[in-house]
């Protein structure tokens, strides 16, 4: 479907939509805020597990306490694979110079010989998404429109991981201002023919390679988990307002979230007790205290219950489909108790993207009034969306938010019996690079809804399908259950092979 064709669309369904109550308010995405903890279980008194599959970031930090690698020798191996496989699959934008790579790794040798740890993240190399910014290093968006750009300061969240002791090895390649769930410059690691999801794909790619050990990345819609899935990474979109979004260029500002990328749940635990938490910049942002998400890996999930979305499951490719029914048959053997449930409905899944797809537009559509003669700069998709957002009412605009306070009042709702829910991350695996238009919607229908409310969502790898290629499937939270759909994750992983393409 074309970019105008799905705007007349989604304009009609925001006109045809009739709110449950007629003094229904706007549902803007803080009233997360309001929500309170949910958890239902207390994760972290679980008995837990052996055989936990620790992530390349734990082993790589424990490896560093024996003295058997360093940050040098980290940023070494990061720049071989770069160095062998940038030219082909292409996931990088912009990468720091070798020598200040090195000269930095070496600072950080040398605090960890004085008995100076900063943190289980010290001396080791990461990638961030080029709509976030880095001091240092240019932000282009994948854009015309920004080329050259060069911000004064870190992103919060980057900051943070600076200080944590990350060496930011590079900018990965993302879709023109993260607005679509393909990385059209880049290709899959696991078939360079096809293309990686996006719009966080390259880093989807630096993950699945060993290019970094971390990406920090966005997801407004879908963008963090498609490349996950794509690509057979784990993809986590935390609760909203958990993370800063300071110094993310901005697509949609009450549906960004920052996205965290890593091979196993594990490493995005690690990641997420760095760049949490209560940001003066960012007006979303809730003050509330920090956890440990690591507490919440390694547990017995025996009896959790998990809701099957059984609408989620319409249209899927068979092969997505029999890979996914085994992870959920494995999830079974863990002891975890899947009950089918038809709720989100299949009008829930229709609206929240079509609705989702006014709201996110239209904020972006506001927010790139910033570069008033860029028209001829854009991609065409790009400007289509940009050109047919600003024509939006914007009484279709306030009624897309009615639908979200009531969509999510739904959820929370439906939520009640289930600790989480369950469904294939995307319907497809990835295709081929010229065919990605044909499946922008079908790439991304399961995964925009949780972002349209703020839910915390997992991509975990599924298996593969007979052709070798990455199955996801997305655990759903309630907000702040965020601890279990990391203890889902890390229980799936305890008895699942590591995909490497």
């Amino acid at each position: 479907m074309d970019t105008r064709t799905s705007f007349r669309i989604a304009i009609e369904d925001a006109q045809a939509f009739a709110t449950d109550k007629v003094d229904r308010r706007p549902g803007f995405i803080s009233s997360v805020a309001r929500m309170g903890k949910t958890q239902k279980r207390d994760i972290r008194a679980l008995p837990s597990i052996k055989g936990g599959r620790h992530g390349p970031v734990g082993d790589a930090g424990r490896l560093m306490a024996e003295g058997a690698t360093s940050a040098v020798e980290q940023t070494k191996i990061a720049l071989e694979v770069i160095n062998r496989l940038q030219p082909e699959l292409n996931a990088f934008a912009h990468i720091a110079p070798e020598v200040e790579l090195m000269a930095i790794a070496e600072a950080l040798d040398a605090e960890r010989a004085n008995g100076k740890l900063r943190s289980p993240i010290h001396g080791l190399p990461i990638s961030v998404k080029d709509v976030i910014h880095v001091k240092g290093m240019p932000t282009s968006s994948g854009s015309k429109v920004m080329e050259g750009f060069m911000p004064d300061d870190d992103a919060t969240a980057v900051r943070l991981l600076r200080e944590a002791g990350a060496i930011i090895i590079g900018k990965a390649h993302t879709h023109e201002f993260a607005l679509g769930v393909t990385t059209p410059q880049s290709r899959n690691p696991w078939d360079t023919s096809r293309d990686p999801g996006g719009s966080s794909g390259g880093s989807a790619i630096t993950i699945s390679t060993g290019m970094s050990l971390l990406s920090l990345g966005t997801d407004t819609r879908a963008s963090i988990r498609v490349p996950a899935s794509l690509c057979g990474t784990l993809g986590y979109k935390p609760t909203y307002g958990l993370v800063s979004t300071d110094g993310i260029v901005t697509l949609s500002w009450t549906m960004d979230h920052a996205g965290l990328m890593g091979r196993t749940s594990e490493d995005v635990a690690i990641m997420m007790n760095i760049i949490q938490g209560f940001d003066a910049k960012d007006s979303g942002t809730l003050d509330q205290p920090k956890d440990d998400y690591t507490d919440y890996l390694f547990k017995d999930v025996t009896g959790l219950r998990v809701g099957l979305a059984v609408e989620a499951l319409e249209g899927a490719d068979p092969e997505t489909l029999e890979t996914f029914n085994a992870c959920v048959e494995t999830l079974k053997s863990l002891g975890v108790e899947v009950i089918e449930t038809n709720l989100p409905s299949a009008d829930d899944f229709r609206l929240a993207n079509n609705l989702g797809l006014i709201i996110s537009r239209v904020e972006a559509a506001a927010y790139q009034r910033a570069f008033p003669d860029a028209g001829p700069l854009y991609i065409k998709q790009v400007f289509e969306q940009l050109d047919e957002a600003s024509q939006i009412k914007a009484v279709d605009y306030i009624t897309a938010q009615r639908f979200r306070a009531e969509f999510q009042e739904r959820m929370l709702a439906e939520m009640q019996g289930f600790d989480a829910f369950i469904m294939p991350t995307t319907l497809v695996p990835a295709v081929k690079a010229e065919d990605t238009e044909q499946y922008l919607t079908i790439l991304s229908r399961n995964c925009i809804p949780w972002s349209m409310i703020g839910f915390p969502t997992l991509s975990v790898p599924a298996g593969l399908t007979s052709g070798g290629l990455p199955v996801g499937a997305q655990f759903v939270g309630a907000p702040f259950d965020d601890g279990i759909i990391l203890a889902l994750a890390s229980a799936l992983e305890s008895v699942t092979e590591d995909l490497r393409p």
